[in-house]
């Protein structure tokens, strides 16, 4: 007489191989998602950076614009006042 739960057993254990199939694809897409998130995050990072060198860069463009601008219009100023 064979064993009543031999039956049970066999499809519980189908059971858990299909679940391990299934565990291992997801494990392998959660993977390689966190790989191109890591990608992704790295890219984002350095163009970070690089906005913020070039928006550096234009701070000092402006101020060395608004100083040429202050001498010359000193220099218009003297001018002015040497013509009086």
């Amino acid at each position: 007489m064979g064993d009543p739960m031999r039956k049970e057993v066999g499809m519980v254990r189908k059971k858990i191989e299909m679940a391990n199939r299934e565990i291992k694809s997801l494990s392998q897409s959660c993977q390689k998602k966190e790989r191109e998130y890591k990608e992704i995050h790295e890219a984002f990072d350095e163009k970070n950076k690089e906005k913020a060198h070039l928006v550096s860069i234009l701070m000092e463009l402006l101020a060395e614009s608004e100083r040429v601008r202050v001498k010359k219009l000193e220099e218009i100023n003297k001018t002015i006042g040497s013509l009086r």
